[in-house]
């Protein structure tokens, strides 16, 4: 009997040692490939379903000289899949819409008072489809997203930082629309700061990591905006979530969408380029004559 019940007292003490190891178990955010991991997570859902990124954002005028004047808000969201390939890498996948907000009143507006030109222009949402990037596998070489892994662990809460300065022939050519066109190149920067729960980063088995973020934004004027190449800039100040249905964003985004952009309110399921920007649509839609001249 004696010996039947240090057999026991064995036993379970070597399934608590391997339950205590299996807790003990976390990714390493000062290692490479599990910090790589762990954006992935951060930016998606490994399970191959769909995530929803949301924001909500102050758009500032900035002239030469001046104090940066609010001017809209800007409420939109991302909506994202991770599929996964077979050598390891992965297909980010999305779409995104974007409207622009009185600032006194929330509500969503279709036209807008220039306070530089003096004039009442009508404004086109944005309707990008699609933003997709791919994603190498961990461990790869020249990996231009391995910047972008770099976690800043500050006890409960970790952050991680993404500066991504841009420049790029501007699709709208001055010569060609120089009322929407604010030069030859497009010049910006995009600026995010993810927070998630350390301990969920460090999860070995998760698939998906929540996450609030900030978004700062520099970038010329908006074609729609019909400034061409008048001195000054926009700055972008805001804040979103990460959710895993539709049916999670506000209201006001929801109702807005599913009345004027229904497709919107799912991630794509394949990879598909080139990518789309406010600039790209403008011009499309500019093309095809289908911009507003009554905002009504």
């Amino acid at each position: 009997m004696r010996f039947k019940k240090l057999v026991l007292m064995v036993a379970l003490s070597t399934l608590a040692s391997c339950s205590q190891a299996e807790q003990d178990k976390k990714l390493d955010l000062a290692n490479s490939d599990d910090s790589y991991k762990a954006m992935l997570r951060v930016v998606g859902n490994l399970d191959g379903s769909a995530v929803f990124k949301d924001w909500d954002a102050t758009i500032m005028m900035v002239l030469p000289g001046e104090k940066p004047k609010p001017i809209l808000r800007t409420i939109g969201y991302n909506a994202g899949r991770m599929i996964a390939k077979e050598d390891g890498s992965y297909e980010w996948v999305t779409r995104e819409v974007s409207y622009y907000v009185d600032l006194q009143t929330g509500e969503i507006i279709n036209q807008w008072h220039n306070p530089i030109s003096n004039k009442t222009v009508c404004i086109l949402d944005v309707v990008n489809d699609p933003v997709s990037n791919a994603f190498p596998s961990p461990g790869s070489k020249n990996n231009p997203f391995a910047a972008f892994t770099q976690f800043d662990v500050m006890g409960d809460v970790a952050a991680l930082r993404w500066d991504v300065p841009l420049k790029y022939p501007n699709a709208l050519q001055p010569k060609d629309h120089p009322a929407e066109s604010t030069g030859e190149n497009y010049v910006a920067s995009e600026h995010f700061i993810f927070f998630a729960d350390t301990d969920d980063l460090q999860q070995v088995d998760s698939t998906s990591t929540n996450t609030h973020y900030s978004w700062a934004r520099t970038g010329p004027w908006l074609p729609w905006m019909e400034l061409g190449q008048t001195e000054g800039y926009l700055i972008y100040s805001g804040h979103g979530n990460k959710y895993h249905s539709f049916a999670e964003l506000s209201s006001q985004l929801k109702e807005y969408t599913l009345k004027h952009y229904p497709e919107f309110t799912d991630a794509p399921t394949s990879f598909y380029q080139p990518n789309e920007t406010s600039w790209t649509y403008y011009k499309k839609q500019k093309q095809a004559g289908k911009l507003k001249t009554n905002c009504n």
